[in-house]
């Protein structure tokens, strides 16, 4: 019994570090994956500007607005995924984000529009690309949220390691 104790804990502090390092990879991707995207929206504001437009969904006042102010908000999210201190803030607004950007894809291929998402850069409007994207959203939204949840377990771990 004795002996027992200190190889239980051993294994749950082993276990405890995978998933750390599952986290942390997962995190390391979906960060790479914003600040990619929120670097390219930079470089062209006004073709992203176009790429919003295309969607037909916000009035012409707040096209600009959101393609100047998009890009900048993406890196951050990504920069925030990058801490763990902050990592949970930053896992939260791209699942925020990840669920704007999929229900603007969905309600544009409903409505039959084949257009550039302008997801990740420019290219020609296609529909089998805004599926893609779709897709991308999703799986971008389930890592979010994989981060989030697995961040709040190991917060509640350490603060019932610390009592």
């Amino acid at each position: 019994m004795v002996g027992r104790r200190p190889a239980r804990l051993h294994r749950e502090r082993t276990l405890n570090s995978r998933r750390d390092y599952i986290v942390l990879g997962v995190s390391l991707a979906v960060a790479a994956v914003f600040i990619y995207a929120g670097v390219d929206k930079l470089r062209d504001p006004l073709q992203f500007a176009d790429s919003i437009a295309a969607f037909a969904i916000l009035p012409a006042i707040l096209i600009n607005l959101l393609a100047f102010g998009l890009p900048p908000f993406e890196i951050a999210c990504g920069l925030l995924l990058l801490g763990p201190r902050t990592r949970r803030v930053g896992a939260l607004a791209v699942a925020a984000l990840t669920i704007i950007f999929f229900t603007a894809l969905a309600s544009a291929l409903l409505r039959g529009l084949t257009l550039d998402c302008g997801c990740f850069g420019v290219g020609a409007p296609s529909r089998p690309r805004m599926w893609f994207e779709l897709v991308v959203d999703a799986a971008l939204f389930s890592a979010a949220l994989f981060v989030y949840l697995r961040s709040i377990t190991r917060l509640s771990e350490s603060a019932v390691s610390a009592k």
